[in-house]
């Protein structure tokens, strides 16, 4: 059956509508906001304890869904047994720290939206350990007057921040590659990032 021109060209035009439509399809669809689940930090010094949860944002761009804006948050919670002289008191206590890292940058998918390469922006990493979310065990605060112990935060949220720094840089430089990226009933999304399979949740949409 052949075809007239008008209408060959008006299936040519159907055909790219539809591959547009799908090619949207398979980047939108992890569009929006991600949680994972707390992971075992192992290379960060000094500390008995240490755990990242990230949160990733998707932002696609609007004229080329292939690619994007990418936002990793990170919570960390940090634990040391620490022994030593505070004010004269030779006393074991433990050091509890919370502290958040962000970085940015651009992602590109592949054909099938299934992998993606990430590029970072070095200068947008911070990282801030916030004295409010540092504590110590009972003995240290019961023990030491406020002046003594505000000097002995701020010293260990500086100290800490600086250890991170390095430890987070290199959790964040795993998301270079993030690869085999499923979306299930829309609120799941599970995916491969060096060789471990991660499981993250919804917990922002789009704007």
């Amino acid at each position: 059956m052949k075809l007239s021109t008008t209408s060959f060209f008006s299936v040519i035009a159907t055909l790219g509508i539809i591959a547009a439509i799908s090619g949207c399809a398979h980047t939108d669809r992890f569009a929006g906001t991600w949680q994972g689940n707390p992971e075992r930090m192992e290379n960060v010094p000094g500390a008995s304890d240490a755990v990242s949860t990230m949160t990733i944002d998707f932002a696609p761009d609007a004229s080329d869904k292939s690619k994007g804006i990418i936002d990793i948050m990170a919570v960390m919670e940090i634990s040391q047994e620490v022994t030593g002289i505070v004010e004269n008191m030779n006393v074991p206590y433990q050091t509890n720290v919370t502290a958040t890292a962000t970085i940015s940058g651009q992602y590109t998918s592949d054909d099938d939206g299934e992998d993606l390469l990430v590029s970072f922006d070095p200068a947008s990493m911070k990282v801030n350990v916030d004295p409010s979310g540092v504590s110590f065990s009972e003995n240290l605060v019961t023990g030491v007057e406020r002046p003594v112990l505000d000097s002995i935060t701020a010293s260990t949220a500086d100290r800490w921040r600086v250890i991170l720094s390095a430890a987070i840089r290199d959790r964040f430089n795993s998301y270079r590659r993030i690869e085999d990226i499923k979306v299930h009933h829309g609120d799941m999304m599970s995916c491969e990032i060096e060789d471990r399979d991660l499981t993250f949740r919804r917990v922002g949409v789009p704007n």
